[in-house]
C-alpha cells in the first residue's frame, strides 16, 4: 500500500508542473520531495498511527532547514480511512490523503479540518463581527438563531474557528462565505536542532569529525535523517547538503540522490568520504576537508564546479 501511495503521489505532482525527487529507497525521514513554488517533504504512511514523534520532529527540523512544507501523506487512522478534502493533524504536522494532495496542487484548497475527531472550519471572525452588526443582530440574537450560547458565539468571533455544522448554518443567516481556505504552504516556524541529541548510531566517528569541522567554519551545521547526511548553512541562500560515508555498497546512491535534490532545491552539495566515485558531486578525503580554512573557501570550492 505505502508503495502505491508514493508512485500515485509521484505522478499527481509531475502531472501538474513539480521536479520530484523518490527518496523512498534510502533511510529517510521522507519519501518525496518535491518543488514547484514550494518545496514540500512528504512522508507516506500506510496508517498515520505509524508516525512516531521521533519521526516527525526529524521531518520539521529537515523541513525548516531548507525552508520547506512538512506534509504526512497517509491513508487511513486506525481502521478508519481519511477523507477527501480534510485536513488532519499529527504532531503538528498536516497529515492528507492522496486525492487531498491532487486537489490541493490543483488548487483545490480543503475548508474542513479535524480537531480531536471533530471536523472545524476557520472563519474570518472579524468578517462574522461586522456581517452581524450590518444585520443589526446582538450576539444573543445570533445564539439563538444558531440554536448555541451567547457565550459561544463570544468564542468564534474571538478565535475564528467553529464546527462544521454550525459554521455552515451561520454563513446561510449572514448570506455570505466567511470560511478561511487551510493553505498547506504556510507551514508554522519551528526551530531547527543543531545538537547532538537523539542522534544515536547516525553519529559515527567521521561525520561528528566533519560535523565540528563545518561548525568551526563558521557553518551552522546539523545532522539529519535524511539521503544527505549533513545540511551546513551560511544563509538560506547558501545551503550545503553533504553525503558523509565511507560505504562502498550505498556512497554512489548517496551521491546520486543529493546531486539530485540539490538541482531540485538549489542548493550546493558535497561528499566527504575517502573513496573515490565518478561523479557530478565533488568528493572530498577527509584529510583535505582539514586543509580548508572557513566557510567562505569551501563555498567558493563549491560554487567553481
Amino acid at each position: 500500500m505505502k508503495s502505491g501511495l508514493i508512485n500515485g503521489a509521484i505522478d499527481i505532482l509531475r502531472n501538474v508542473g513539480y521536479r520530484v525527487s523518490d527518496c523512498s529507497g534510502s533511510r529517510s525521514c521522507f519519501d518525496i520531495l518535491a518543488k514547484k513554488d514550494k518545496i514540500l517533504l512528504i512522508k507516506v504512511l500506510a496508517n498515520i498511527d505509524g508516525l512516531t514523534r521521533r519521526c516527525s520532529l526529524e521531518l520539521r527540523n529537515v523541513a525548516s532547514i531548507i525552508s520547506a512544507i512538512p506534509l504526512i501523506l497517509s491513508d487511513h487512522m486506525k481502521s478508519t480511512k481519511l477523507c477527501r478534502g480534510i485536513i488532519y493533524t499529527r504532531y503538528n504536522i498536516q497529515v492528507i490523503n492522496i486525492a487531498t494532495l491532487e486537489d490541493i496542487v490543483n488548487e483545490k484548497i480543503p475548508l474542513i479540518y479535524s480537531v480531536r475527531g471533530n471536523y472545524c472550519i476557520k472563519i474570518d471572525s472579524s468578517l462574522l463581527v461586522k456581517l452581524r452588526k450590518g444585520l443589526d443582530m446582538t450576539q444573543q440574537e445570533l445564539a439563538d438563531e444558531l440554536g448555541i450560547s451567547k457565550q459561544s458565539v463570544r468564542r468564534y468571533e474571538f478565535h475564528g474557528r467553529m464546527p462544521v455544522e454550525v459554521a455552515e448554518h451561520l454563513m446561510k443567516i449572514l448570506k455570505d462565505n466567511i470560511a478561511i481556505p487551510n493553505d498547506i504552504f504556510i507551514s508554522d516556524r519551528f526551530h531547527p536542532s543543531y545538537s547532538y541529541e537523539g542522534m544515536g548510531r547516525r553519529l559515527t566517528k567521521l561525520r561528528r569529525m566533519v560535523l565540528e569541522k563545518f561548525r568551526g567554519m563558521g557553518f551552522f551545521a546539523t545532522l539529519t535523517n535524511a539521503p544527505f547526511d549533513i545540511v551546513a548553512m551560511e544563509s538560506e541562500d547558501e545551503r550545503i547538503l553533504t553525503t558523509v560515508s565511507d560505504d562502498g555498497r550505498r556512497l554512489k546512491r548517496k551521491i546520486d540522490t543529493i546531486d539530485e535534490i540539490s538541482n531540485i532545491i538549489g542548493s550546493y552539495r558535497v561528499c566527504i568520504s575517502k573513496r573515490h566515485e565518478d561523479s557530478d558531486v565533488i568528493i572530498i578525503k577527509p584529510r583535505d576537508l582539514d586543509k580548508i580554512k572557513d566557510s567562505e573557501e569551501l563555498i567558493q570550492m563549491l560554487a567553481d564546479l
